[in-house]
């Protein structure tokens, strides 16, 4: 099965397109699927919209909790189908809630990772097929600069034992088997990152437990999206000394 996840804080006005579109992808890959949001702390009428879909598509939303944050928020996910709703075999795909993730690229991307027997695939902003548009030149310029400390410091090698460029996507695909055996061995501690930064945790703990990692090219228009971004950029950098330290140490 497919299970496709999603933090949508506040994300009202884009989550009737994301749907139509993701479940428009979906039904196309012949697979059962479900998905499955956290929109904790959200004010929005989110719940409502998402409930508009509940009748007729395999859609939940995991009981909402007064903690806003993307990392716990996510790790609330992985913890509610890790525990309750696992499965071995199930593929499980992390997008964002804003329509700056493309739902039509599904079906290649699977592709890709079952026929590289993948662990984690990375739909990634710097693969050198990838088309970025309207992304803000600091922001990309901040994406380069972590990728390149990281792989200093910890050198996340994709199938090709290259270094991986993105460590910050959130459009992923994970094995749920693989994520399994890292909640076995860290338990609680398999996230700990409360924030953006998570991304890059649960990357390099996955590698660190010899996960098969690639990279895919993104179709990415950062001005998709209705809204502004969410991401605090100083405290995501100090996030991210945190977490460079507890991983060394």
């Amino acid at each position: 099965m497919i299970k496709v996840i999603l933090c949508a804080y506040n994300e009202s006005k884009n989550l009737k397109k994301l749907l139509v579109d993701l479940i428009y992808e979906l039904k196309l890959t012949n697979k059962a699927f479900e998905i499955i949001f956290c929109i904790d702390c959200s004010n929005d009428d989110s719940s409502s919209i998402i409930k508009e879909f509940q009748d007729h598509h395999p859609i939940k939303i995991i009981p909402q909790e007064n903690k806003r944050g993307l990392g716990i928020a996510y790790k609330r996910i992985f913890k509610y189908i890790l525990q309750e709703n696992f499965n071995k075999d199930d593929i499980i795909i992390s997008l964002d809630a804003d329509n700056t993730h493309k739902a039509e690229q599904i079906i290649d991307m699977i592709k890709h990772f079952e026929d590289n027997s993948l662990d984690v695939l990375i739909a990634s902003r710097f693969h050198e097929k990838s088309s970025v548009i309207n992304f803000p030149l600091y922001r990309t310029f901040i994406s380069i600069s972590v990728a390149t400390l990281l792989n200093l410091i910890f050198a996340v090698k994709n199938i090709s034992k290259k270094n991986i460029k993105d460590y910050t996507s959130g459009y992923r695909i994970y094995s749920s088997s693989k994520l399994k055996d890292l909640y076995n061995k860290l338990g609680d501690d398999f996230i700990l990152e409360p924030e953006f930064t998570y991304t890059s945790e649960l990357l390099i703990k996955l590698y660190q437990n010899n996960a098969r990692i690639d990279e895919f090219p993104i179709m990415y228009d950062y001005k998709s999206k209705i809204g502004n971004s969410k991401i605090n950029l100083l405290k995501n950098f100090f996030r991210l000394i945190i977490l460079i330290t507890k991983l060394k140490n």
